[in-house]
């Protein structure tokens, strides 16, 4: 075997070898422009990630100060809303309470009246399971 290999290369004359070293270069030429259109093609990608990357964080931020002030407004109604509502409930009892000393009999009478029909109500139920 090694014998064909030495008669293979005792017949490649002087343009063969030049065919194959101009071959070479050219392989190596393209290799070189193709890693070369990498860099470049990864660079720009690198580019845009880093771009998008800037304007999703821009986005998530105001998003997140959106939030932020809607809570804000949220809360501040709720405990609006409380606030009223304790105070309608403290002037419902103050005038229930007024109402009770001002007129005690009719207080009795309207209270046993409550119990009697919320008595027949549960009453019903009962009779009914």
């Amino acid at each position: 075997m090694s014998d064909e290999v030495k008669e293979s290369s005792a017949t490649d004359g002087p343009f063969e070898k030049e065919g194959t070293q101009r071959a070479r270069e050219v392989v190596n030429e393209g290799l070189a422009a193709a890693r070369e259109r990498f860099r470049e093609v990864a660079s720009e990608a690198k580019g845009q990630y880093g771009r998008i990357q800037g304007e999703v964080r821009k986005g998530a931020d105001r998003a997140g100060e959106a939030a932020r002030e809607r809570y804000a407004q949220v809360s501040e109604n709720v405990r609006g809303g409380y606030d009223k509502a304790r105070k309608d409930f403290d002037d419902l009892s103050q005038n229930v309470n007024e109402y009770v000393r001002d007129n005690p009999g009719r207080s009795v009478v309207l209270a046993a009246g409550v119990g009697f029909v919320v008595g027949l109500l549960l009453r019903s139920r009962r009779d009914e399971i």
